[in-house]
């Protein structure tokens, strides 16, 4: 072992020994004073408030969909007694949202009346599924703003389609339920108590420190961080090659339909090991490279070295809140320029030390950020190009681990239903372990075609092999990018 990935596996063991500690820590977060009957009210988050104005203008409601395919003899009172559990353990998911005295105010019912409903599929449903609940808007003064849907395949064949409002789940808030809903279940109908994590706060109380946490100085700093950030920053240019549109910025597609497809390639072998062979030489993450390569990329399709990207991001650094139900996100811009970095080499380092400085300061929900900078704009349009990595497997080589579980007599796995609509113009995740990556595309179909999107996905595989075997090259070779 050289002495540098020692090292590196010396300084992330801390890291998460760090992590560890801090989710193990008791609450620290005050809790709210509740009444033993009746409603409740809580002000809303500052994130949920900055949701809510943007729904005002959003051509659809923001749906997290997902859920799971079980196979077996299906218990519906059963399912329906799990889901009502589930939500009575989460405010969210018995809340609706009203503006009453001029503020955004969460409204938790007293009792939990779930949304849930169970009927035949007709052929070929679940393909579509996804589009027609994205198309079902919710009632948010009424509320609950999620709803367990059940479409019967064949006697022993169910799928069962968890959807949350954004205001009130995130990605993980979506495991969550689909977690605690399969607990349930199995314990109800094989007599037993499920085995739950206690939950020390809901979302309200988070929602009233960080309006605390934002308020004071750590807000006043934040703006004015990203105040002098993103000083002459501009949306990157994307290389589209639909209606005659040529590369472009990624702000004039704003407003641009939505349509579009998310494509999925395997990271070769040999790939895989040329960005970790990067990571460990430069000490850093995965993300890291990743996001290096795909800000290149974007460079050099555009021929501009001030490249500005969307980076999602998380409030669940707390223990406390890891197994709630709600939404979480967040996001902010990771902005490199390689007008300062000569070499490949040089561009990893600068990446590491900028983006890390860009995602600590993510305390403050975008809206607000935007009303202190000198073009409130700006942040929506440097957010339509996105770049996020998540260390979590779901290859073939990884698909036993999460091929299924049992549920009593049934036996139950992970769906995760396709759209064909994306939220921005293009989008790169990569989702990586030990073993392999998979990097995944989302892109607009009115503004890429499917050769474009395999020719950008064939460039940045490319670069790990850049970054990895040419340290010294340059950032920005002296030849166009192709058309």
């Amino acid at each position: 072992m050289t002495t540098a990935l020692k090292d590196d596996f010396e300084e992330r063991s801390r890291l998460e020994a760090r992590l560890l500690a801090r989710r193990r820590a008791p609450s620290t977060l005050p809790v709210l004073p509740r009444p033993d009957d009746g409603e409740l009210r809580f002000a809303a988050s500052p994130a949920q408030e900055g949701m809510w104005e943007r729904l005002a203008t959003a051509r659809r409601q923001p749906l997290i969909v997902g859920g799971l395919r079980l196979t077996g003899p299906l218990d519906s009172g059963a399912l329906l007694a799990a889901w009502n559990q589930v939500a009575a353990r989460h405010e969210t998911l018995r809340s609706a949202y009203r503006v009453e005295a001029g503020a955004l105010t969460q409204v938790v019912a007293a009792r939990p009346a779930p949304d849930f409903g169970i009927r035949a599929a007709r052929p070929g449903e679940a393909e579509s599924f996804n589009d027609a609940e994205q198309a079902q808007q919710f009632d948010l003064g009424q509320g609950p703003l999620a709803r367990l849907r059940v479409l019967r395949e064949g006697a022993d064949e169910h799928l069962v389609v968890v959807c949350l409002h954004h205001l009130i789940g995130d990605a993980r808030g979506l495991e969550c339920v689909t977690a605690e809903l399969s607990a349930h279940y199995l314990a109800a109908v094989t007599g037993t108590a499920p085995r739950l994590p206690e939950l020390p706060v809901q979302y309200a109380d988070f929602a009233a420190w960080h309006r605390a946490r934002i308020g004071g100085e750590l807000g006043r700093r934040t703006v004015a961080y990203w105040a002098e950030r993103l000083r002459g920053a501009v949306p990157a240019e994307l290389p589209t090659d639909i209606g005659g549109r040529g590369t472009g910025p990624a702000d004039g597609y704003e407003d641009g339909d939505i349509a579009g497809r998310t494509v999925s390639f395997d990271l070769p072998d040999e790939v895989f090991a040329q960005v970790r062979e990067v990571a460990v030489r430069h000490r850093t993450t995965l993300y890291v490279v990743g996001l290096t390569a795909f800000q290149i990329l974007l460079a050099r399709w555009s021929g501009r070295p001030d490249i500005c990207v969307r980076a999602p991001v998380s409030y669940r650094d707390r223990g406390e809140l890891h197994h709630l139900v709600a939404d979480f996100s967040n996001d902010v811009v990771v902005r490199a320029d390689f007008t300062t970095a000569r070499t490949l080499a040089e561009a990893v380092e600068q990446v590491r030390t900028t983006s890390a400085a860009d995602l600590a300061q993510h305390e403050v929900p975008p809206h607000l950020l935007a009303a202190g900078l000198p073009d409130p704009t700006l942040l929506d349009r440097l957010f339509q190009v996105q770049f996020t990595a998540e260390d979590e497997l779901h290859l073939p080589a990884a698909a036993s681990a999460d091929g299924g579980r049992t549920l009593g007599p049934l036996r139950a796995r992970t769906f995760s239903p396709t759209a064909t609509t994306v939220a921005r113009p293009l989008s790169v995740r990569l989702r990586h372990g030990d073993r392999g990556a998979r990097c995944i595309l989302a892109y607009r179909s009115g503004l890429f075609s499917e050769e474009r999107v395999v020719r950008l996905k064939d460039d940045y595989f490319a670069l790990f092999g850049e970054l990895a075997a040419r340290p010294q090259g340059p950032v920005l070779p002296g030849a166009a990018p192709r058309s």
